[in-house]
């Protein structure tokens, strides 16, 4: 909190520079809020990695955000980022004390600090659950909670895409709850409260104020998201070139500049859609496959992490999951040792063992790593 005035510089300095240019390269618009006033907690959703950048254009007073630790791995960017904004780093794969502990300090000595409580962008759209931990936490920082909603994010960086896509975001705030009223709520109306709030399905806002979103290659790595065909029900033989997307099987489509899907053989419309279908169908193929593997990939890079430090590499070679086991490059980690699975950024793949271990597995070639979180969370009932 020493370097509290040189980040709020920091934070004024970019607002009138790079703000102008970030506003009008991804046509955001926003309403500028004052304050607030008192330490604040902000509660925003999350589509891109510039969220940071959008929310904070949204206030006119400074704020702290939360950073998934592998941002702090970056060498020179990584110190820089330190040195002008200090992020909080937080370890998505475990429960991290540290981070809380720290939001809740920077709080209470005078600071706004805002959090993505998902904890993770969407790859279908639609805003995801929150666990009744965030609503013991806004109670926990004493502070009033601010919520605030990005609109149009999906579309402009899906996250299973490799390009960004000019049409819009919205940001606005949507409520503000005074510290005093939130300590009468239960954590249950509260957790409410903020799912309402910030919840956006980018689908049925695009059906109700359609917007093109135009780019190059817009199609390219949706196999990232999409991990099952629909056609012949095979897990990852879904393949991706410019804005087409295809299986051997022969079915085949397009991604539109709208976002919606095209295609006479394909029976879905949207990613949300084939999403939720192939984790139901995810669900069978596990029920079925017996003591086989349920996914697998080639050429797949393990690394040993030092949260928010470094990397050192551990081997190459194969990827697979089972009813016992996730295996890569010949080593074997019963999922009964695996404390969690998260997918960083769009496809690499982090993970905590019992002990303390954390390791990353990366691809230099488009699979989906989040078929292999999903198998994980329905063969340990962590969903």
């Amino acid at each position: 909190m020493k370097k509290y005035l040189w980040h709020r510089f920091v934070f004024v300095i970019l607002r009138y520079t790079a703000g102008p240019i970030i506003k009008r390269y991804i046509k955001f618009r926003f309403d500028k809020q004052k304050g607030p006033d008192a330490p604040s907690l902000v509660i925003s959703n999350h589509n891109t990695d510039y969220d940071p950048i959008l929310v904070a254009m949204g206030f006119s007073r400074h704020m702290y955000f939360l950073a998934s630790e592998h941002a702090f791995r970056n060498g020179f960017a990584s110190r820089l980022m330190k040195f002008a904004f200090m992020p909080i780093p937080i370890n998505k794969t475990r429960f991290d004390l540290n981070a809380i502990k720290e939001m809740v300090r920077r709080l209470k000595a005078g600071a706004n600090v805002c959090i993505f409580a998902e904890g993770d962008r969407s790859f279908n759209g639609l805003t995801s659950k929150l666990t009744v931990s965030t609503a013991k936490l806004v109670k926990t920082s004493g502070v009033d909670l601010i919520t605030y909603r990005l609109e149009g994010g999906y579309f402009t960086a899906p996250r299973w895409s490799n390009s960004i896509r000019r049409g819009g975001i919205e940001g606005k705030m949507i409520n503000r709850y005074p510290a005093g009223e939130i300590k009468k709520m239960s954590d249950e109306y509260l957790l409410g409260l903020i799912e309402s709030d910030i919840y956006e399905d980018a689908y049925e806002r695009q059906k109700e104020m359609p917007a093109i979103y135009r780019g190059k290659n817009l199609a390219e790595s949706i196999e990232t998201a999409l991990y099952i065909c629909p056609g012949c029900g095979m897990v990852g033989t879904i393949k991706s070139q410019n804005n087409r997307f295809f299986c051997g099987c022969g079915l085949s489509g397009e991604y539109t500049e709208t976002g919606f899907l095209q295609g006479g053989s394909l029976p879905f419309s949207t990613v949300a859609q084939w999403d939720i279908w192939q984790s139901g169908k995810l669900e069978e193929i596990i029920k079925g496959a017996g003591d086989a593997p349920i996914c697998m990939d080639e050429g797949q890079r393990l690394f040993l992490v030092d949260p928010a430090v470094g990397k050192s590499p551990v081997g190459e070679g194969p990827m697979q999951i089972d009813r016992n086991a996730f295996q890569c490059a010949g080593n074997t980690f019963p999922l009964d040792q695996i404390t969690q699975i998260e997918v960083v950024g769009q496809r690499k793949l982090q993970f905590s063992v019992k002990g303390g271990a954390m390791y990353e597995v990366q691809s230099a070639t488009p699979r989906s790593a989040l078929k292999y979180r999903e198998a994980f969370r329905m063969l340990t009932g962590r969903r």
